[in-house]
């Protein structure tokens, strides 16, 4: 008697959670493109290739889905030159890494086309980390040995952003477009306020999920 309540108890449960995810409809889709930063706040290091994941979810009755984003972006270089000099050691070795980190919360808003095609607008608060990290190769002249230098500026700043995309949805669940947005968030890297945001321009590839195919 026991196992009967308890499988009819499962059975339930997972009738209501098929129920659910039925009603439910969202998409993951992986970014892939460039972010391009203010020039005056990070030189050479301007325009980062950037990647990441948006993923949206929506309920039968919510009028708007709800979304959340992560974006990785960066750009480095580095090279080798014994004419560095500094004092009692010279460098080597030197490498500069810049990068940003930012996590999106926020609303989106899918318009149906036909044949498949959809069209978005989607915005909210934005966290940025943004980061420098210098690595140099050292040569001690009075110890005559090598050693390892690096230091690291970092820090995270809140802002918005906003987003606006066009993409097809292929076999009812694959995802393919484009993506453009805009983010805004202060950071102090180096005691200079710079503006960790920027202009993103990216492919988007994922997988759709629509719970409510006849609307």
């Amino acid at each position: 008697m026991k196992r009967a309540i308890f499988i009819a108890l499962c059975l339930s449960v997972l009738g209501s959670a098929q129920t659910a995810t039925a009603q439910i409809s969202f998409n993951i889709n992986s970014f892939i493109g460039a972010k391009m930063l203010d020039d005056e706040d990070w030189g050479k290091y301007d325009n980062q290739f950037e990647f990441g994941i948006m993923g949206d979810i929506k309920g039968e009755e919510w009028p708007f889905s709800l979304a959340a984003n992560i974006l990785y972006s960066s750009e480095s270089e580095s090279d080798y030159d014994d004419t560095w000099h500094h004092h009692d050691y010279s460098y080597t070795y030197y490498a500069e890494d810049a990068s940003t980190t930012e996590f999106n919360l926020g609303i989106k808003k899918i318009f149906p086309l036909p044949y498949s095609w959809n069209i978005y607008i989607a915005g909210g608060g934005a966290a940025i980390y943004g980061s420098v990290e210098v690595t140099r190769e050292i040569y001690i002249d009075d110890g005559d040995y090598w050693d390892w230098d690096s230091d690291t500026e970092d820090d995270i700043g809140f802002g918005y952003w906003g987003s606006a995309g066009i993409y097809k949805t292929l076999w009812k669940h694959l995802n393919i477009g484009l993506d453009i947005r805009y983010s805004s968030a202060e950071v102090e890297l180096y005691d200079v306020d710079r503006e960790a945001g920027g202009l993103h321009v990216g492919l988007i590839l994922g997988y759709c999920w629509d719970g409510n195919p006849t609307e």
